[in-house]
């Protein structure tokens, strides 16, 4: 990258202990594009403003996602220890690849994704919240990070994989700590890779009706399944649950926001929108990386320096020039990404139904639901990439488990049932409140098949 200005020097993210806090300064005294610091020696570029995102996204020819091109990846300046390696390092996935290679790892996922059956969505997501509540709703209070939001998307996972519980816990817990990109992410990829090897594996010995299967069935190799599978764990699990927990945070700390939303599905997805563009779950992501060197909001970038993509940032900067209200209302967030790169709509539809059945079903069982400590006292996760809570500790009145017919339950049965099984009964969540609402559409373009009465 161009050699650091002395009287502006690199901003050293590695050292906030909440970077969000970051960016309205980094906004006024940089604009577009600030230079940082990622870890001690490894140097970037943070993308600051709306408009500077969006380009860096859409235009793949200029700016690679492949990680190849990072420069110093590969010239000894990042070393086989660093974190930043183990997160970011190259892999046979659609996230890390550009043009027909990026295509093919794509439709793959779609594909496969979308041989999953409504039953195995809606049955999951409605009765992993109402299980989870069920758990604490006695006690009168409970931490939402870990006791809900944390192990809601975990669950839902662990369904739809294939996985056994005890090794999507250990999947996603490694996944959490990869996501730090500290010295302890090398070992957690190891793991990782380990684990979902071993699903691959298996489910080309013995195919079910999961996801590990149907991207066998698209013709993905055993590395190829496993590093598809990390993809769709990094993107939701954490950034799920965060997306759950900063919702919850929203409404504990607004009163009036909270009534207003109270029974309406439709708001419940407008607070979550606007949790969207305010307390993005990913508020940073490494990268891009230049093709040719180039001038990037005044600031002469080099090929093959780290682009990384400031979410959060480009979310305030957008609304500072616009009608915060309107931006909302545009769903002009980055969140989901831009370009070929952006999220498919069958991940989006996912990710917004576990949040929305995780918000409904909770203001639906626990009406009173309230903040055990005060607002300033909650604590972030030091994280560069994800704006995590610790813990979001509440209290409520006791309230009774829900009445589950606990002998037809799905936590009853196998995770998988054999390819081209009856599909199981209907919902033994909340009678009224399992499948209806806004998430019916969703559901309906989420899953083509179920067009079909599979």
């Amino acid at each position: 990258m161009t050699p650091p200005d002395p009287a502006r020097p690199p901003v050293r993210l590695y050292e906030a202990a909440d970077p969000a806090l970051l960016w309205p300064a980094l906004l006024a005294d940089h604009g577009q594009i600030a230079p940082v610091e990622i870890e001690p020696g490894a140097h970037g570029w943070l993308v600051l403003s709306w408009n500077l995102n969006r380009r860096v996204l859409t235009d793949t020819r200029a700016f690679a996602r492949d990680p190849a091109w990072w420069r110093e990846l590969h010239d000894g300046t990042i070393g086989p220890a660093s974190g930043l390696r183990a997160l970011y390092g190259k892999r046979q996935s659609a996230l890390f690849c550009d043009g027909a290679e990026h295509q093919r790892y794509r439709d793959a996922l779609v594909a496969a994704l979308g041989r999953l059956t409504r039953q195995q969505a809606v049955r999951h997501i409605d009765e992993a919240a109402n299980r989870l509540i069920d758990a604490f709703c006695l006690h009168g209070k409970a931490d939402l990070i870990a006791q809900y939001a944390r192990q809601l998307p975990l669950t839902v996972l662990c369904r739809l994989f294939g996985l056994a519980p005890d090794e999507t816990v250990r999947v996603c817990a490694a996944m959490q700590t990869l996501w730090e990109a500290g010295p302890d992410a090398p070992a957690a990829k190891t793991r990782i890779e380990a684990l979902l090897d071993g699903l691959a594996r298996r489910r080309r010995a013995a195919p079910g009706d999961d996801l590990a299967s149907g991207l066998v069935s698209e013709g993905m190799t055993d590395d190829e399944v496993r590093d598809q599978l990390t993809l769709v764990i990094a993107a939701g699990d954490d950034p799920v649950t965060h997306l759950i927990g900063n919702t919850l945070r929203m409404l504990l700390t607004a009163p009036g926001l909270r009534a207003s939303v109270a029974g309406s599905r439709t708001l419940i997805a407008e607070t979550i929108n606007a949790s969207l563009w305010a307390d993005p779950p990913v508020q940073a992501l490494i990268g891009r990386y230049p093709t040719a060197d180039v001038e990037l909001g005044g600031a002469r970038v080099r090929r093959g320096d780290c682009l990384v993509i400031g979410y959060a940032a480009a979310h305030l900067d957008l609304m500072a020039r616009t009608d915060p209200a309107v931006a909302q209302a545009n769903r002009a967030h980055l969140t989901w990404g831009a370009g070929p790169h952006t999220c498919p709509q069958i991940g989006r539809s996912l990710t917004l139904a576990i949040a929305e059945t995780a918000v409904e079903q909770l203001m639906h069982r626990l009406p009173d639901l309230r903040l055990a400590v005060d607002a300033g006292l909650l604590r972030r996760r030091p994280s560069l990439s994800v704006h995590a809570l610790t813990d979001l500790p509440v209290s409520f009145t006791p309230a009774a488990p829900s009445r589950m017919d606990r002998g037809d339950s799905i936590w009853n049965r196998p995770a998988l049932a054999p390819s081209g099984s009856t599909p199981p009964r209907g919902s033994t969540s909340t009678p009224g409140r399992a499948s209806s609402g806004r998430r019916g559409p969703w559901y309906g373009w989420l899953f083509p098949a179920w067009r079909s009465g599979r």
